[in-house]
């Protein structure tokens, strides 16, 4: 199977699979450490080996099985196109992210009701990919795109109805809704005083 490291990375990432497929079954509560070793066909005490708690397996399974990296990746390559473009982009790209990982974000958003170090694992993950997009968002007030505002609500605004609507069965038309958003962040040409504006505006 190649070397030790290999064959040590291969069975974490087995148990992390075997995991979520019991915990998306079961719930966390519902799932003991014996069930996760057991679907990764592996004894208790190696899955200790690779991880001290159950707790433990799930906050990895946030941090590592989590896409806000993703979004980072996308937002970098936006580049200086326009918000018009690069939003509804973002949005798509998350919208198919909660939808290709469907049974982590179910998970997460039940487990973070009663369970304190999960809620605050999962309120990290949300504040990178809304730090990611907020990031933006200010380079385009920068730009003189976007009027001034506060990135971070805006990033909220745009990504929380989508994490709402995934978990609730819900569908958002995503273009719709970043449409709304943007419509009263972009400037428009009665933004930008004219020389004679300017004068007028200063006599």
């Amino acid at each position: 199977m190649g070397s030790r490291r290999e064959q040590a990375e291969w069975r974490r990432e087995r148990l992390l699979d075997a995991a979520l497929d019991a915990f998306a079954a079961k719930g966390i509560d519902g799932t003991s450490v014996k069930d996760i070793a057991a679907a990764a066909e592996v004894t208790p005490g190696l899955l200790y080996h690779y991880f001290a708690s159950k707790q433990d397996l799930v906050i990895a399974l946030l941090r590592e099985r989590g896409f806000s990296q993703q979004l980072r990746e996308s937002l970098a390559q936006a580049g200086g196109r326009s918000a018009v473009e690069v939003v509804p982009q973002v949005m798509r790209k998350f919208d198919t992210l909660l939808a290709d990982n469907a049974k982590l974000v179910a998970l997460f958003l039940a487990a973070g009701r009663s369970h304190q170090p999960v809620r605050t694992a999962f309120a990290e993950f949300l504040t990178e990919g809304q730090s990611a997009l907020a990031e933006y968002l200010r380079s385009r007030v920068e730009a003189g795109e976007l009027r001034a505002h506060d990135p971070r609500t805006i990033a909220t605004a745009l990504f929380a109805p989508l994490a709402v609507a995934h978990s609730s069965g819900l569908v958002i038309d995503v273009e719709e809704l970043a449409g709304l958003v943007l419509h009263g962040l972009v400037r428009s040409d009665a933004d930008t005083p004219t020389e004679g504006n300017e004068d007028n505006a200063g006599s």
